[in-house]
């Protein structure tokens, strides 16, 4: 999943659907206008569509997943329009958490991403790679 403005469908949209996206299970982009080309889902959040309001738009982003495509796939990558991803590298260090953990990523709940420490209120995810999250509930 990339999260997009309308202006980046046809060029960085469309050139991440034709490259690194055909090795997910699935993609979807989510921007300010839907386009079923792509395909685009627009997604309504909270505030203004600005960089400083990225957090409401993900987690509106990861609501609309949760609803609609919780059950189709055991994990979840989401970026932003900018990043490259490798995606059979990505699933083979994911396949290893489950191995190695021997647990499974429908039951367990994991998160790999970045993490920033903000002040006493403890840490915060933020963009760059991207992050994934398994399926657990």
């Amino acid at each position: 999943m990339v999260y997009a403005m309308e202006d980046a469908h046809s060029t960085r949209v469309r050139a991440i659907r034709d490259t690194w996206a055909g090795g997910c299970d699935g993609f979807l982009a989510f921007s300010t206008t839907s386009d079923p080309r792509l395909p685009a889902i627009a997604v309504e959040h909270e505030g203004k569509e600005a960089y400083t309001n990225m957090w409401n738009k993900v987690r509106s982003i990861w609501k609309f997943v949760g609803q609609h495509y919780m059950f189709d796939y055991d994990w979840f990558y989401i970026g932003g329009d900018d990043l490259f991803a490798l995606p059979q590298n990505l699933k083979s260090f994911l396949a290893s958490l489950a191995y190695k953990d021997g647990t499974d990523p429908r039951t367990r709940e994991y998160f790999v991403g970045r993490m920033m420490k903000a002040g006493r209120q403890g840490y915060f995810n933020y963009g760059g790679p991207g992050d994934v999250l398994s399926r657990a509930p």
